[in-house]
């Protein structure tokens, strides 16, 4: 009989050990769930302060993305300007040079042309 009571006393504080075990084993894993739903949380309030923040680059950024396109335009008008400009003067120079204008790039008192040199040893009347 005391051989039964004593595995009796054994299987009774086993099947304790293995509850309490067990217990254990759910508040650590009940635990683990508080901290994350408290991580997430943290997060989404962290979340939510940024959103003010976000929407005010978006708009600085909106604003340099329009000045870049307005720079980017001013650019190609301004080249496209130039060659507009490059063909207009070509053209007038073509004008003029089928007019008979001739532009000289040398002074003619510093340095006369041969036709108002005379020649050596010409005669001068």
């Amino acid at each position: 009989m005391r051989d039964l009571l004593i595995r009796l006393d054994q299987k009774v504080s086993d099947g304790f050990e293995n509850i309490n075990h067990k217990l254990d084993e759910m508040n650590r894993r009940a635990d683990g769930h508080e901290d994350r739903i408290r991580r997430l949380e943290d997060t989404t309030n962290n979340r939510s302060q940024f959103i003010p923040r976000f929407e005010v680059v978006e708009a600085k950024v909106a604003i340099h993305e329009g000045r870049f396109n307005q720079l980017d335009g001013a650019g190609k008008g301004a080249g496209l300007f130039g060659r507009v400009a490059t063909a207009a003067l070509g053209a007038l120079a073509a004008v003029l040079a089928m007019l008979g204008l001739q532009v000289s790039t040398t002074h003619k008192a510093s340095h006369p042309t041969t036709v108002e040199q005379p020649a050596k040893g010409a005669i001068l009347k």
